[in-house]
C-alpha cells in the first residue's frame, strides 16, 4: 500500500511535472524496466503511427494534451491510493488526470483515461433522442434520431462520417463529433439522423469496395428514412458530411434529387492526392516539418504510392494503402466541386486552418488553399463559404501546432461553427 503522503507523493508529484515539462528523456530515467512497457503499452492504438519506445509515447502524450489545452502550467492536486496517485496536470486552458504507478525504485507507469464531455451549446431539455434501423437493402444500420421537441414539421439532416469513423457518434478518441453536431442542431430546432457505417459491423467485398458502396448508398438510405419521419419536411431535407463524407455529400444530393441543401465539414477539392504537395503528411510525421534521412525515406515512398493512386497504375484486384484498388478507382469517379455547382441546392463548405504559419508554412498555405479552391467554386445561389483559422480538422479550436492525439484527450466540435451550421440551415429552410 502506498503511503498518503511522504516519498511515493513527491515521486509522483516530480515525475509528473519533469513530463508536464517535457523533460522526456528525464522523464523515462525516471521509469522502472517494466515503466517503459507500461507507458508504451498505455498509448493508445488508434494514435501510434509504427513502433514507440517510452520517450516517444511521452512525447506523444504531451503533444495531445497540449493540442486539447494549450501550455502546461504545473502539477495540481495529488492523491496517492493503494494502487496509483492520482495527479492533476494543469494546462492554460484545462486540466487532466493522470494515474501514475509509483514504486520503491521509480516510476512503474503513466495512463489516462479521458471521457466524452457534453458541450454547453447542448440543451438536453429542448429535444429527444431514439434508436432507429435503417433498411440499406442488404444490410440493416443502426441509427439514432435526434428531434427537437414542441411543434413541427422542422429541418431535417443526416449526417454521413468521414474516413476510419465507424460508429454513429463519430467516435474518435475522448471526441464525438457526429453526436456534437446532431445535439447541437436538436437544441436550436433542427432533426438530425445519425447512423452507424456499414463497415462497423459489416464485410464489404473487396470488388464492391467503392464510395458509393461504403459511403454514398447508405446515405440515401438514411435521407429516405429521414423523410419518413413525423417531426420532419420531407421537402426541407438536407445532408452534412465531414472530410470523406463532405466530398460525397454533393453526389449524395444529386442521386436524392430532393434535398434542400448541403454542408460539407472540411471536404476536399479534390479526392485525388497531389503526390508533389504532401506536407500535411510530413508534419504528421513530425510537427515541425524536420525529418531525419529514415522519416524522408518514408515520405518518399508515400509520394511514389500517392503516384500510382494519381495515376491508376494499379489493378482494380491489387490492394494499395490497405485497400482495394477500386476503393482508389472509385475516388477518380468523384469530382465534388462540379457536382456540387451543378446542384439545384445550395451548400455550405466549412474549411479550417489549424497551422502553426512559422513552424508548419507549408501546411498553413496548403490549409488557405483547400478554402481557395472552394471560394471559386461557381456554387448555387445561397451557398457560402467559411474558413475557420484555429479550428482543426475535427473543427475543435485550439493551439497550434497540433496533432490527432489531442482527440484522444476529448473536446467538443467549437461552438461558432454548429451556430453557423444551424443559422444556415434555418435561412435556407423553408425559403
Amino acid at each position: 500500500m502506498l503511503p498518503s503522503d511522504g516519498p511515493f507523493e513527491e515521486k509522483a508529484r516530480g515525475f509528473a511535472a519533469t513530463f508536464g515539462d517535457e523533460a522526456f528523456g528525464a522523464a523515462v530515467e525516471l521509469l522502472t524496466d517494466d515503466g517503459h512497457e507500461h507507458v508504451v503499452a498505455s498509448s493508445p492504438d488508434e494514435f501510434q503511427d509504427g513502433s514507440l519506445d517510452a520517450e516517444e509515447a511521452l512525447e506523444q502524450y504531451w503533444r495531445g494534451l497540449y493540442g486539447q489545452y494549450g501550455h502546461f502550467e504545473g502539477v495540481g492536486d495529488v492523491a496517492v491510493t493503494d494502487s496509483a496517485a492520482t495527479v492533476e496536470l494543469c494546462f492554460a486552458d484545462g486540466s487532466e488526470t493522470a494515474i501514475v504507478d509509483v514504486e520503491e525504485d521509480g516510476i512503474a507507469g503513466l495512463s489516462f483515461s479521458p471521457e466524452y464531455a457534453v458541450p454547453d451549446y447542448v440543451d438536453p431539455d429542448r429535444f429527444t433522442e431514439r434508436d432507429v434501423t435503417i433498411d440499406a437493402g442488404d444490410v440493416s444500420l443502426e441509427g439514432v434520431m435526434a428531434v427537437p421537441d414542441g411543434d413541427g414539421p422542422v429541418p431535417g439532416v443526416v449526417l454521413v462520417h468521414g474516413h476510419g469513423i465507424h460508429d454513429p457518434d463519430g467516435t474518435v478518441g475522448a471526441t464525438k463529433i457526429l453526436r456534437d453536431l446532431a445535439r447541437g442542431l436538436a437544441s436550436d430546432g433542427i432533426a438530425s439522423l445519425r447512423y452507424e457505417k456499414r463497415l462497423d459491423r459489416y464485410e464489404v467485398p473487396d470488388e464492391d469496395y467503392t464510395l458509393d458502396t461504403v459511403v454514398t448508398d447508405d446515405a440515401l438510405a438514411a435521407l429516405s428514412e429521414l423523410a419518413d419521419v413525423e417531426e420532419v419536411d420531407a421537402d426541407e431535407l438536407f445532408v452534412a458530411g465531414h472530410s470523406q463524407g463532405g466530398m460525397c455529400v454533393p453526389r449524395i444530393a444529386d442521386r436524392y434529387e430532393d434535398v434542400a441543401g448541403v454542408v460539407m465539414l472540411d471536404p476536399p477539392a479534390d479526392p485525388i492526392v497531389d503526390p508533389e504537395n504532401l506536407a500535411w503528411l510530413r508534419y504528421a510525421i513530425e510537427m515541425d516539418g524536420d525529418l531525419d534521412e529514415e522519416q524522408e525515406g518514408e515520405l518518399d515512398a508515400m509520394r511514389e504510392t500517392f503516384r500510382r493512386i494519381a495515376d491508376a497504375d494499379f489493378d482494380p484486384n491489387d490492394t494499395i494503402m490497405g485497400l482495394p484498388g477500386v476503393w482508389h478507382l472509385s475516388h477518380h469517379d468523384c469530382d465534388p466541386v462540379a457536382t456540387a455547382s451543378g446542384l439545384d441546392a445550395p451548400a455550405f463548405v466549412l474549411k479550417t486552418g489549424r497551422a502553426d504559419e512559422e513552424i508548419q508554412p507549408e501546411l498553413y498555405e496548403r490549409l488557405r488553399q483547400g478554402f481557395e479552391d472552394w471560394r471559386a467554386a461557381d456554387l448555387p445561389d445561397g451557398s457560402r463559404t467559411a474558413f475557420y483559422e484555429r479550428v482543426g480538422h475535427y473543427f475543435q479550436e485550439g493551439p497550434t501546432p497540433t496533432t490527432q492525439v489531442s482527440l484522444y484527450f476529448g473536446g467538443n466540435v467549437a461552438a461558432d461553427v454548429v451556430e453557423d451550421i444551424t443559422e444556415w440551415i434555418h435561412e435556407t429552410a423553408f425559403d
